[in-house]
């Protein structure tokens, strides 16, 4: 039986999770996020990302091989349906390329909707990661007047500690970006 009132909270240790566990929950609850947020597209617009998915592939490049190689061949010496120079293949072609076009470029809306979103969380949580450093290096610097140190070796935390205007930094950007852009 424990003698004091700590003695119990010694006794028993705290387990806290490891990096591996809360990034694991981390990318589970995004995952969560965007599956979410493709089940609530159109189905149309499903379709669309699983074709498109598919036409990306390795697979599609042989089927389509394939399916020439067949049609030229039964045109050449089976059946005569599309004699030489295979204007209605052409035209199956052509008709192909228009509606794949179409499907890679909503593909890839809905790829740039998807990544504005990631850009907009990571914007988020890097604002929110800024104001709370602000806020430790605030409590560092008065831990560090407190304990009298010499004020040289705390004022860049001082600097530092200064809250940061988001507009300020990217006008910055934008300033050396154009300064850049003139070399």
């Amino acid at each position: 039986m424990p003698t004091h009132k700590n003695d119990a909270h010694q006794h028993t240790p705290r387990k806290h999770p490891s990096i591996g566990e809360l990034t694991h929950r981390n990318i589970e609850a995004i995952l969560c996020l965007e599956e979410g947020n493709r089940r609530s597209k159109p189905m149309l617009y499903r379709v669309v990302a699983r074709m498109s998915r598919f036409c990306g592939t390795v697979a599609f490049l042989w089927w389509n091989l394939g399916f020439f190689a067949l049609w030229i061949g039964v045109n050449q010496w089976v059946w005569k349906v599309d004699p030489y120079p295979f204007t209605f293949l052409l035209f199956l072609v052509s008709i192909e390329a228009i509606v794949l076009a179409i499907m890679i470029l909503i593909s890839q809306n809905m790829s740039d909707e998807e990544n504005e979103r990631r850009h907009h969380l990571d914007l988020q949580i890097n604002l929110l990661n800024e104001r709370e450093m602000t806020a430790l290096l605030r409590l560092v610097t008065r831990m560090a007047e407190k304990m009298e140190l010499p004020p040289d070796s705390h004022d860049e935390v001082k600097a530092l500690a200064q809250r940061t205007d988001p507009s300020k930094v990217l006008h910055q950007i934008v300033a050396a970006e154009a300064a850049h852009k003139g070399d």
